[in-house]
């Protein structure tokens, strides 16, 4: 059989690329040393973090890849505070008109926590927010110096709603000395308790805390107003008006908290590999290195969350994307970041964000990769934050392409946002997390409701690989068209069309 030229250059370069394809194996060697309890659940600020993060720095290294921190280390300092509640003494008084009457709460109903180890409030003013939705400047006046209750949720019916930790992040810049959170249900509140009263780590950056910070149940909250002759179902009401105010509940508080704080600096892990014409943009791949340590009580055969899908699994996949692009030397910069603390919060990203060590503005498309290790397969693939982006038309030529089906019903983007993607998409980047794992909703509930922030996350028969080498593979193809000027030409950010 005869063959030209081409056809045989064709042939070889088809045979390169299968070659160069993604595994299960390539996955799973990484998944296995960063899932292992010799890392101890890649909790941030121990022992496992340093493991993890000179892993991750050492395996770019080998891919091809350069420090992107502004220095020669690869890593990038995120300073975190740890605070755990302790004590707290608790005192809520109303006037009847005739003499000062003290409210009776339940311990367990109201739970605080305070900025620093001692806490001590005296007389201070409780107003009612609503939803927090007004901006600082109108908010100031009425809460600078008191403790604000806020509603958790939503505003019912209302879309482009601002997230939660923006309205407390308001409702902290108005200057309120409390910000205390009234959480709906009971079932709900408990849940959240569970975790309120534990240790919590946020940025260590004073403006981001109020003095003191706590979470009420909605009875309690409801029992409270009563008592101060506030009917609390017509305030629910008024709340929902977006233009709802502030306003005085008649109500003081003398408050006294003991909390445990702890101060310790956490790495975001930055690398790129340098584009041939840098000039025309920028795409970043990230994806999170943390995990949550040591999360069973003393006694337990196995106390750690070894985070084998929960995110070894994204880790592993930017590794092996990096030695790939590597190969291509492709137009634009690709940027890789591994963050820290996203399950306390996105933290890591936060911190980029923040303070980027490359031009935010340079970013063409961003894409961030977390718990990908569920499904055999990866034909099908969710793409969260679809619709939110000018870029979805894009992701369906590489899809075509790739031969990979994209679910149309958009229920991943309940996950927008609870993944560090979120935070660049509030910036307007367009950003998305595509995965297999979230395209088939019966076996993300199933690990959702089981394995998920458990100690069985691990290295076991049940870690299923074969969707994760697809999305892999599947990112490989993404950083080639986007990092391509032929491909995708575009030099400037494309307009965030959503949240």
């Amino acid at each position: 059989m005869r063959f030209t030229i081409c056809a045989v250059v064709s042939l070889l370069f088809s045979s390169a690329v299968h070659a160069e394809e993604i595994s299960e194996a390539d996955l799973l060697n990484h998944i296995k040393i960063l899932a292992s309890d010799d890392f101890g659940g890649r909790k941030p600020g121990t022992a496992g973090e340093n493991k993890t993060v000179n892993y991750i720095a050492t395996e770019w290294q080998k891919a091809g890849l350069v420090p992107a921190t502004g220095s020669p280390s690869w890593y990038s300092p995120v300073a975190l505070v740890e605070r755990t509640p302790l004590k707290q003494t608790v005192e809520l008084k109303y006037s009847d008109g005739k003499k000062t009457k003290t409210v009776r709460i339940d311990e367990d109903q109201i739970i605080l926590r305070g900025a620093m180890p001692f806490a001590n409030l005296t007389n201070v003013p409780v107003v009612h927010v609503g939803y927090g939705n007004l901006s600082v400047s109108e908010m100031k006046p009425a809460v600078s110096g008191k403790i604000a209750l806020v509603n958790r949720s939503s505003l019912p019916g209302a879309t482009d709603f601002p997230a939660y930790s923006v309205r407390k992040a308001n409702v902290i810049a108005a200057g309120a000395a409390g910000v205390v959170t009234v959480i709906g249900s009971q079932s709900r509140f408990n849940r959240f308790a569970r975790r309120f009263g534990t240790e919590r780590t946020g940025l260590d950056q004073p403006e981001q805390h109020a003095d003191v910070e706590g979470i009420i149940s909605a009875a309690a909250a409801d029992k409270l107003l009563s008592k101060a002759q506030i009917d609390p179902k017509q305030l629910g009401e008024d709340a929902k008006s977006k233009t709802f105010g502030p306003i005085a509940t008649g109500i003081s508080a003398n408050l006294s908290i003991v909390t445990q704080v702890r101060r310790f600096v956490s790495h975001n892990v930055i690398g790129k590999l340098p584009g041939r014409k840098p000039a025309n943009g920028a795409v970043l791949f990230l994806g999170h290195w943390d995990h949550l340590g040591e999360c069973r009580g003393e006694g337990e055969a196995d106390r750690i969350c070894n985070g084998a899908v929960d995110n070894a699994s994204g880790i592993a996949l930017l590794i092996e994307t990096a030695k790939r692009l590597n190969a291509d030397r492709l137009d634009r910069t690709i940027y890789f970041l591994a963050t820290t603390a996203e399950e306390s919060g996105l933290l890591g990203a936060k911190a980029f964000v923040a303070e980027s060590t490359f031009p935010l503005d340079k970013l063409v498309a961003v894409f961030n990769v977390d718990t990908i290790a569920l499904t055999p397969n990866g034909k099908k693939i969710a793409v969260v934050g679809r619709g939110k982006t000018a870029i979805d038309d894009d992701i369906e030529k590489v899809a075509k392409a790739e031969g990979r089906e994209i679910d149309t019903s958009d229920k991943a983007n309940a996950f927008v946002r609870r993944q560090d993607g979120y935070v660049f998409l509030e910036k307007n980047i367009p950003t998305l997390m595509i995965t297999s794992a979230f395209a088939d909703q019966e076996l993300l509930n199933a690990y959702l409701n089981g394995r998920y922030h458990d100690a069985d996350d691990e290295v076991d028969d049940q870690l299923q690989l074969g969707g994760a080498a697809d999305d892999s593979n599947f990112h490989v193809a993404l950083g080639r068209y986007f990092g391509s000027l032929e491909s995708y030409p575009t030099s400037s950010v494309p307009n965030n069309t959503g949240e």
